[in-house]
């Protein structure tokens, strides 16, 4: 039995082919593996931002920024994320079950809307101090709206900003 001419593993012709194929192949993984090497590096150590210095885009009351939100999240990421924002609004509660990141949540829509602002550890005695009730400024990083979606377990939706900073405080009498 005869085999076609350029079909026979023998045929010099072929084992070039198959040569150049993988050393094609290997270069396209290792192209790959490079490029999501470069894209981890940057992405872990791109500079953080330091709130307490940056400029503000936009002093926002707790309700409007949720409203926001709410109302059409993917303009409200567009607009505020990862952008330094000013949001006052009332202080409903501390998590301070983090000592890493104490957390205050501010009144969002009345209902099941909040904003979560989280703070750096060196806040944990700021925010111990906070009563519930009064109206507090943050400046933080909008890092976007958790939103539990079609989740059972979570009924919750969160505006969440980050490496907050308290800027002025309205506490009630203790």
């Amino acid at each position: 039995m005869r085999h076609r001419q350029g079909r026979s593993m023998d045929n010099p012709r072929s084992t070039k082919q198959l040569t150049h194929m993988k050393r094609t192949l290997i270069l396209a993984i290792s192209l790959l593996v490079l490029g999501a090497t470069f894209f981890a590096y940057t992405s872990l150590n791109k500079e953080h931002t330091d709130v307490a210095t940056a400029e503000v885009l936009q002093e926002l009351s707790a309700h409007e920024l949720f409203a926001a939100f709410d109302a059409n999240q993917e303009k409200a990421t567009l607009k505020y994320a990862e952008q330094v924002i000013t949001v006052t609004g009332l202080l409903l509660n501390k998590d301070l079950s983090n000592n890493q990141e104490p957390q205050i949540i501010l009144a969002g829509n009345g209902d099941d809307g909040f904003i979560r602002c989280g703070f750096n550890a060196e806040y944990l005695q700021k925010t111990i101090a906070l009563v519930d009730g009064g109206q507090v400024t943050v400046k933080g990083l909008c890092k976007g709206f958790n939103d539990a979606g079609d989740l059972d377990l979570l009924t919750d939706r969160d505006v969440v900003l980050s490496n907050c900073i308290l800027t002025t405080l309205d506490q009630p009498e203790t």
